[in-house]
């Protein structure tokens, strides 16, 4: 069973219940404990306080025979916590002189006898006043509906406490400084669960050991928001499963068109349907498309993984569509100008730590006009995918730069594998297959030349040599000109698929 916090509350924490909570504070430091309050009526009342004390200044005593200003003065040399005033005694210049004093000064609307009574029950009870502010947390978060809007909740109540909504390893919503390792702060976790209760997510905060809320208070916080958390989530996952059914229905749509015959006696380009202005997109000028891909594809990603593509893709580009189709999704940017590339290189920069995370590689086509133009930049770009998966998670090829080598990407890697395995038994078996196919083949991309064979490779001209001979004893015999073209292929095959097999 979980205890209540019997910690001294602090100053932040009153001012996030009532009556407090409808003041006007000017908090110089939140995290101050507050041990007492006291209702000072008189001068001398104001002397006698010791540190760590709320005063509650009386209505006559602050405009009476001192003023406010003293009385900040005072509080300020007894090292009180903070000050309680009405706002009708109150001016711009008690809230500037509070501020250079770095005196917590909070303007009040109601009675201070009535506000001195509220306070002291609540400092002597911190578990109860902190149970009101968890009632005054609940209210908040129910009346959010989106994710954004309960972490927005969650990192406005806890202040110096930043929170994040992780999804594996991506910040989905929150402040990711929640993330950052720090010597002063603990980091604790709480997980999010989904229907049938598997974790869906972690909600994450960094608490500061010396901050005003402890971590027990946080966790509870935390807790408190997991509804809302759900609630907002399965919402969520319905509106995206709507709409994604709804752009791959529409993109299909598009697709056909270039292939739809014109009506008789038209020879005139596709007309832009106008619902794709109902979806936000922009088809009629010039479209580069871009084509996001796993690094390593194996078949329809789930809908889990497009959500959160959506939501990274769509940072900053809300207006940029997303497609699922096939083993990738399309997007695309439209303009006038067919070689602006500002906006696509920027989305691109931001769009990198998440395919990173996500392990996918980026394909770009060239920018074309209309409906037609579109579905030829997103071949293009589709290509282009397939030779960035040489680079590695995160990489981006664009198609303008690729040229015919684009025709390698498509090669079938594992079965041109199987075929060695018949063809070339004996090289397939030995241990330095791997190197041996490697030379042979920086030496057919060299033309022969085994100079720019061996500084490719960068090995020595006579370890080539040592090599292209062992080759041709396996029965890689690279040399005749009937098997050359095809011992190309399946050396440049092996290396790919090798190369692929070591990344992972």
């Amino acid at each position: 069973m979980r205890r209540s916090s019997t910690l001294p509350i602090t100053l932040g924490e009153l001012a996030r219940v009532q009556p407090l909570a409808a003041a006007e504070p000017h908090l110089a430091d939140p995290s101050r404990t507050v041990e007492q309050v006291v209702l000072a009526e008189t001068f001398d009342r104001l002397r006698r306080c010791t540190p760590h004390v709320l005063v509650v200044l009386h209505n006559e005593a602050a405009t009476g025979g001192w003023s406010l200003a003293a009385a900040l003065h005072l509080a300020w040399e007894r090292n009180l916590s903070a000050v309680v005033v009405s706002r009708s005694v109150a001016g711009g210049s008690s809230v500037a002189l509070a501020e250079r004093l770095h005196m917590s000064l909070i303007l009040i609307d109601d009675d201070p006898v009535d506000v001195a009574l509220q306070l002291a029950g609540q400092v002597s009870a911190p578990a109860a006043a902190r149970a009101l502010r968890q009632a005054r947390l609940a209210e908040l978060l129910a009346e959010q509906t989106g994710i954004r809007g309960v972490l927005g909740v969650l990192n406005r109540e806890l202040q110096q406490v930043p929170v994040a909504l992780m999804i594996g390893g991506v910040v989905i919503a929150g402040q990711s400084a929640a993330l950052t390792e720090r010597p002063q702060a603990r980091r604790i976790e709480v997980e999010v669960h989904a229907p049938g209760e598997r974790s869906a997510a972690r909600l994450v905060a960094a608490v500061p050991v010396s901050g005003p809320a402890s971590v027990e208070q946080v966790e509870s916080l935390l807790r408190l928001a997991r509804p809302s958390l759900q609630a907002a989530w399965a919402q969520s996952r319905l509106d995206a499963a709507t709409r994604a059914a709804h752009e791959q229905a529409a993109f299909g749509l598009l697709r056909r068109l270039p292939s739809a015959p014109p009506p008789s006696g038209e020879q005139a380009g596709i007309e832009v349907p106008a619902w794709t202005s109902e979806l936000g997109w922009q088809v009629g000028e010039a479209n580069r498309a871009v084509w996001l891909a796993p690094l390593r594809p194996s078949g329809e990603p789930p809908p889990e993984i497009t959500y959160l593509i959506r939501a990274s893709w769509q940072r900053g580009h809300s207006t940029w569509p997303l497609v699922a189709e096939g083993d990738g999704w399309i997007s695309w940017h439209s303009g006038a100008d067919p070689d602006d590339v500002v906006a696509l290189r920027r989305a691109l920069a931001g769009f990198r730590d998440s395919a990173v995370a996500h392990r996918l590689v980026i394909g770009v086509g060239r920018a074309h006009a209309g409906v037609a133009g579109l579905m030829r930049s997103v071949a293009e770009a589709r290509l282009a995918a397939h030779v960035a998966r040489e680079g590695g998670p995160g990489a981006v090829q664009w198609f303008d730069q690729v040229g015919a080598n684009a025709a390698l990407a498509w090669l079938p890697t594992t079965e041109i594998a199987q075929v060695a395995d018949l063809c070339l038994e004996e090289l397939m078996a030995a241990k330095d297959r791997a190197a041996l196919v490697q030379t042979v083949l920086a030496v057919l991309d060299a033309g022969g030349s085994l100079s720019q064979a061996s500084q490719h490779l960068g090995v020595h001209r006579n370890t080539v040599l040592g090599r292209l001979a062992r080759a041709r004893q396996l029965g890689l015999t690279y040399d005749e000109p009937g098997q050359r073209l095809a011992l190309h292929v399946l050396s440049y095959a092996l290396t790919a698929l090798w190369s692929d097999t070591a990344a992972d």
